[in-house]
């Protein structure tokens, strides 16, 4: 038996199809676990049994706009300036929107934000900020395309001018995402 696949027009289920096809199974298998397809609209969603609903361009336009205060632009930017893994750690975090607190335990000054921008998250229908934290290293990731979509949008708040990124921009390195770190 002999059958030729062109990848550069057909897909990776026309090629399952023709290989079934050639063994003479025609039906579809059933598939395990769920598949990642966004709503109509969407530009991100967590994955995952239990993720939050979708955001879309608008809604994260609207999260943007509902925050207020230098502490949770601040945070926002410094997570969307880093898009896509391995993400920034929440000491980092910290420290970056509480200079005074480095070195100190600053996680409670991160939570206080995190509330305010999840409590924001949910006024747009968003369940919680749109990023991943994966609570167990306290690292936020951001999709690009979301981390896009907030700095322009960051960039017309009349705050902008005043976020720390203009006049203390990171140190380079200071991901926080090196192991051990906290």
């Amino acid at each position: 038996m002999q059958f030729t696949i062109d990848t550069a027009v057909g897909s990776y289920d026309d090629a399952l199809r023709t290989v079934r096809a050639a063994y003479g199974r025609t039906e579809e298998p059933v598939r395990s676990g769920l598949r990642h397809v966004l709503p109509d609209g969407a530009v991100w969603q967590a994955s995952g049994r239990y993720a939050p609903p979708a955001w879309t361009e608008e809604m994260l336009r609207e999260w943007v706009d509902l925050l207020n205060g230098l502490s949770c632009l601040d945070l926002v930017w410094r997570v969307c300036s880093e898009p896509g893994p391995p993400g920034v750690r929440g000491q980092v975090l910290a420290e970056y929107i509480n200079p005074h607190l480095t070195g100190h335990p600053a996680l409670p000054e991160l939570s206080l934000v995190s509330r305010r921008l999840n409590a924001a998250s949910r006024q747009v229908g968003g369940g919680r900020a749109p990023w991943v934290i994966d609570e167990k290293t306290r690292v936020r990731t951001v999709h690009p395309v979301v981390a896009a979509i907030v700095i322009d949008q960051l960039q017309k708040k009349p705050l902008w001018p005043k976020l720390r990124h203009h006049t203390d921009p990171p140190p380079d390195g200071s991901r926080g995402h090196e192991p051990g770190k906290q």
